[in-house]
Protein backbone atom coordinates (compact mmCIF):
# COMPACT_ATOMS: atom_id res chain seq x y z
CA UNK A 1 0.00 0.00 0.00
CA UNK A 2 2.22 2.92 -1.36
CA UNK A 3 6.00 2.99 -1.99
CA UNK A 4 8.30 2.80 1.21
CA UNK A 5 9.87 6.54 2.33
CA UNK A 6 12.90 6.74 3.10
CA UNK A 7 14.14 8.04 6.87
CA UNK A 8 14.98 11.42 5.52
CA UNK A 9 12.45 12.12 3.26
CA UNK A 10 9.68 11.44 5.66
CA UNK A 11 9.87 14.97 7.32
CA UNK A 12 9.98 16.31 3.11
CA UNK A 13 6.70 14.11 2.91
CA UNK A 14 4.94 15.49 5.54
CA UNK A 15 5.56 19.13 4.67
CA UNK A 16 4.36 18.13 1.03
CA UNK A 17 1.17 16.79 3.00
CA UNK A 18 0.31 20.14 5.07
CA UNK A 19 1.46 21.86 1.30
CA UNK A 20 -1.10 19.63 -0.47
CA UNK A 21 -3.75 20.27 2.37
CA UNK A 22 -3.23 23.98 2.44
CA UNK A 23 -3.40 24.11 -1.48
CA UNK A 24 -6.71 21.56 -1.05
CA UNK A 25 -8.59 23.58 1.34
CA UNK A 26 -7.72 26.92 -0.55
CA UNK A 27 -9.26 25.50 -3.38
CA UNK A 28 -12.49 24.19 -1.85
CA UNK A 29 -13.25 28.03 -0.34
CA UNK A 30 -12.37 29.85 -2.97
CA UNK A 31 -14.80 27.93 -4.85
CA UNK A 32 -17.59 27.38 -2.41
CA UNK A 33 -17.38 31.52 -1.62
CA UNK A 34 -18.88 31.75 -5.41
CA UNK A 35 -21.56 29.41 -4.02
CA UNK A 36 -25.05 30.92 -2.86
CA UNK A 37 -26.05 29.44 0.37
CA UNK A 38 -29.23 28.23 -0.75
CA UNK A 39 -27.25 25.65 -3.72
CA UNK A 40 -24.91 24.31 -0.51
CA UNK A 41 -27.90 23.18 1.23
CA UNK A 42 -29.72 22.30 -1.58
CA UNK A 43 -30.84 18.16 -1.59
CA UNK A 44 -29.29 15.64 -3.96
CA UNK A 45 -26.74 18.27 -6.06
CA UNK A 46 -24.32 15.13 -5.06
CA UNK A 47 -25.76 11.75 -5.46
CA UNK A 48 -27.82 11.52 -2.44
CA UNK A 49 -26.21 14.49 -0.42
CA UNK A 50 -26.16 18.53 -0.71
CA UNK A 51 -22.97 19.54 -0.56
CA UNK A 52 -22.92 20.29 2.88
CA UNK A 53 -23.36 16.76 3.66
CA UNK A 54 -19.96 16.05 1.85
CA UNK A 55 -18.45 18.50 3.51
CA UNK A 56 -19.52 17.76 7.18
CA UNK A 57 -18.48 14.00 5.51
CA UNK A 58 -15.14 15.15 4.76
CA UNK A 59 -14.72 17.31 8.36
CA UNK A 60 -15.39 13.87 9.54
CA UNK A 61 -12.74 12.18 7.78
CA UNK A 62 -10.35 14.51 8.80
CA UNK A 63 -11.47 14.08 12.36
CA UNK A 64 -11.24 10.53 12.40
CA UNK A 65 -7.12 11.02 11.11
CA UNK A 66 -7.07 13.47 14.27
CA UNK A 67 -7.95 10.50 16.26
CA UNK A 68 -5.91 8.00 14.48
CA UNK A 69 -2.89 10.20 15.08
CA UNK A 70 -3.56 11.26 18.26
CA UNK A 71 -3.44 7.21 18.93
CA UNK A 72 -0.59 6.98 16.88
CA UNK A 73 1.26 9.29 19.23
CA UNK A 74 -0.24 8.06 22.28
CA UNK A 75 2.02 4.34 21.11
CA UNK A 76 -1.80 2.89 20.72
CA UNK A 77 -2.00 3.05 16.81
CA UNK A 78 -3.18 -0.84 16.89
CA UNK A 79 -6.46 0.75 18.24
CA UNK A 80 -6.58 2.31 14.82
CA UNK A 81 -9.86 0.89 13.33
CA UNK A 82 -9.71 0.51 9.40
CA UNK A 83 -12.88 -0.28 7.69
CA UNK A 84 -12.96 -3.05 5.72
CA UNK A 85 -15.57 -3.23 3.44
CA UNK A 86 -17.87 -0.37 1.93
CA UNK A 87 -20.50 -1.05 4.22
CA UNK A 88 -18.39 -0.02 7.18
CA UNK A 89 -17.35 3.26 5.66
CA UNK A 90 -20.88 4.03 4.42
CA UNK A 91 -22.38 3.75 7.80
CA UNK A 92 -19.50 6.31 9.45
CA UNK A 93 -20.65 8.31 5.89
CA UNK A 94 -24.15 8.56 7.20
CA UNK A 95 -23.28 9.16 10.54
CA UNK A 96 -21.30 12.06 9.62
CA UNK A 97 -23.78 13.23 7.60
CA UNK A 98 -26.50 12.82 10.12
CA UNK A 99 -24.41 14.71 12.84
CA UNK A 100 -24.44 17.72 10.82
CA UNK A 101 -28.15 17.73 9.53
CA UNK A 102 -28.79 20.78 10.96
CA UNK A 103 -25.84 22.43 10.91
CA UNK A 104 -25.76 25.59 8.32
CA UNK A 105 -23.06 25.98 6.39
CA UNK A 106 -20.96 28.49 8.21
CA UNK A 107 -20.44 26.82 11.15
CA UNK A 108 -19.46 23.99 9.25
CA UNK A 109 -17.18 25.60 7.86
CA UNK A 110 -15.60 26.69 10.97
CA UNK A 111 -15.58 23.30 12.16
CA UNK A 112 -13.52 22.00 8.75
CA UNK A 113 -10.97 24.70 9.80
CA UNK A 114 -10.71 23.83 13.52
CA UNK A 115 -10.42 20.06 11.90
CA UNK A 116 -7.75 20.70 9.76
CA UNK A 117 -5.55 22.67 11.92
CA UNK A 118 -5.80 20.17 14.77
CA UNK A 119 -4.58 17.54 11.90
CA UNK A 120 -2.02 19.31 10.95
CA UNK A 121 -0.59 20.27 14.58
CA UNK A 122 -1.02 16.26 15.07
CA UNK A 123 1.07 15.29 11.88
CA UNK A 124 3.94 17.90 12.84
CA UNK A 125 4.02 16.05 16.51
CA UNK A 126 4.80 13.14 15.47
CA UNK A 127 8.26 12.03 14.84
CA UNK A 128 8.82 11.33 10.76
CA UNK A 129 9.51 7.86 11.66
CA UNK A 130 6.17 6.84 12.91
CA UNK A 131 4.57 8.22 9.75
CA UNK A 132 5.57 4.60 8.08
CA UNK A 133 5.37 2.75 11.00
CA UNK A 134 3.21 -0.50 9.95
CA UNK A 135 2.58 -2.25 13.80
CA UNK A 136 -1.27 -0.59 13.14
CA UNK A 137 -2.20 -1.67 9.79
CA UNK A 138 -1.06 0.27 7.40
CA UNK A 139 1.26 3.80 7.44
CA UNK A 140 0.14 7.18 7.80
CA UNK A 141 1.58 7.96 4.46
CA UNK A 142 -0.63 5.67 3.24
CA UNK A 143 -3.92 6.42 4.45
CA UNK A 144 -3.56 10.16 5.09
CA UNK A 145 -3.72 11.45 1.42
CA UNK A 146 -6.96 9.88 0.86
CA UNK A 147 -8.36 10.97 4.13
CA UNK A 148 -7.48 14.59 3.54
CA UNK A 149 -5.94 16.30 -0.07
CA UNK A 150 -6.98 13.51 -2.80
CA UNK A 151 -10.45 12.88 -0.83
CA UNK A 152 -11.54 16.71 -0.80
CA UNK A 153 -10.14 17.22 -4.54
CA UNK A 154 -12.15 14.05 -5.69
CA UNK A 155 -15.40 15.74 -3.88
CA UNK A 156 -14.20 19.16 -5.25
CA UNK A 157 -14.61 18.04 -8.90
CA UNK A 158 -18.00 16.59 -8.67
CA UNK A 159 -19.45 19.25 -7.19
CA UNK A 160 -17.64 21.89 -9.47
CA UNK A 161 -19.10 19.43 -12.69
CA UNK A 162 -22.16 19.59 -11.00
CA UNK A 163 -22.11 23.46 -10.45
CA UNK A 164 -21.09 23.84 -14.19
CA UNK A 165 -24.14 21.11 -15.30
CA UNK A 166 -26.95 23.33 -13.17
CA UNK A 167 -25.62 27.06 -13.79
CA UNK A 168 -25.09 26.16 -17.81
Amino acid sequence: MGRRINPEGLAAWRQQAIDRMTQSRAATLKFLARLPEREMVRPRTQGQWSIKDVLAHIAAWEEEAVRRLKLIARGRGERIVFYDDMRQANEFNARAVAAARNTSPSPLLRRMARVRQSLIEQLLALPPGSLQETSHRYPVTAWLPEFCWTHERDHLRRIRAWWLWSSG
